[in-house]
């Protein structure tokens, strides 16, 4: 159902249109790390409903035809499209444009600023009513300013999601990711945890936030950060930076950490699969907390994790673009929103004896 749920909204979101080859039968297994049984059971359930058609010895295809309409629309700008994240998130903006009969048209920049720029290009020459945006490289700032207030001076209202630039003025609808991050840390250290590790992204606001509120909870116990124990990466070495080697290099440096705050929940077990091949009684021993509480696979270890609101966001958005849609004075009124701090349950947090 997972594999079935991405690919379906992947197609009808747009992303891929009528024609379109559709990833192949081992892309999916290294994707999302399912059986080959499993992903052919997805792709039967996307070819009973008409959403792809599977060509022998050709590939597979998508054959779902968007129908053209005259419906306003509302332009959705992501940054890229995370295999847990993006169905739940896109289900809770649609849910709300189908109420008000708004088409989406969505646009994925990943994590590319000349793909942003394209983007919004491509929004000012059409009938685009408002924008939600989730931002590009969004810890530094925002090279593409001109077209944003090309966008201003059309009336054409701008909502961000998950983060925003620190030199362009426009309402948010975030995490609080800074206070999540602090209460994580402030359950490790509840549980005798004092050599924490971490791994946070540098590229975006997010990743920026979740170190402050680390660091900031850190400072407040008077417990020192050990540079050597933070591993950063960003989307463009993402590879490089979770290769074999790079995580050998990091495990020697953090083999007396007790435990570790990881950028999100994609990182953390990518880090626990990582730590499997290394030494069962550190894993055992080991303590894990995270973002996003996203169901990864069947594991008898559960990240403790703060929950993002996915769906709730998403709804959020669209109403407040909707909202924004029918006030001339959007600019100048309060739309933003951060959402209270929610910890999920978990078995990846044990007691240090002393």
């Amino acid at each position: 159902m997972k594999v079935y749920n991405w690919g379906k909204t992947i197609i009808i979101s747009g992303v891929l249109k009528y024609g379109a080859k559709f990833p192949s039968e081992n892309v999916l297994m290294r994707k999302f790390g399912f059986s080959r049984e499993t992903i052919r059971g997805a792709l039967e359930h996307l070819e009973n409903e008409g959403l792809i058609e599977r060509v022998r010895g050709s590939g597979t295809y998508v054959s779902f035809k968007m129908e053209q309409s005259s419906k306003k629309k509302v332009g959705l700008i992501l940054s890229y499209l995370s295999d847990y994240f993006f169905p739940r998130l896109y289900d809770g903006i649609k849910s709300i444009m189908d109420e008000e009969n708004i088409q989406i048209e969505l646009a994925v920049t990943k994590n590319s600023l000349n793909e942003e720029a394209h983007y919004l290009e491509k929004f000012l020459n059409m009938n685009i009513s408002g924008i939600i945006v989730e931002g590009t490289k969004s810890s530094f700032p925002n090279p593409n300013v001109r077209l944003y207030e090309r966008l201003v001076k059309k009336n054409i209202p701008i909502i961000f999601i998950h983060n925003h630039y620190s030199n362009l003025d426009f309402d948010s609808i975030e995490m609080s990711d800074a206070k999540c991050s602090y209460e994580l840390t402030k359950l490790l250290l509840e549980n005798g945890h004092r050599k924490i590790c971490g791994i946070f992204k540098y590229d975006d606001m997010q990743g920026i936030e979740r170190y402050k509120g680390f660091m900031e909870c850190m400072a407040e116990h008077d417990i020192a950060i050990d540079d050597d124990c933070i591993k950063w990466y960003s989307t463009k070495d993402f590879d490089y930076k979770f290769s074999k080697s790079s995580l050998n290099s990091f495990y020697k440096k953090t083999k007396n950490c007790t435990a570790m705050i990881a950028y999100n929940d994609e990182i953390a077990y990518k880090y626990v699969s990582f730590l499997e091949t290394k030494s069962e009684k550190f894993l055992k021993e080991f303590s894990m907390v995270s973002f996003d509480d996203a169901v990864l696979g069947d594991r008898d270890f559960k990240v403790v994790s703060g929950v993002h609101p996915k769906e709730k966001l998403g709804r959020l958005a669209a109403r407040n673009i909707i909202k924004m849609l029918k006030d001339k004075s959007w600019m100048d009124n309060n739309y933003s929103y951060r959402f209270p701090v929610t910890i999920s349950e978990g078995n990846s947090i044990k007691m240090v004896e002393d």
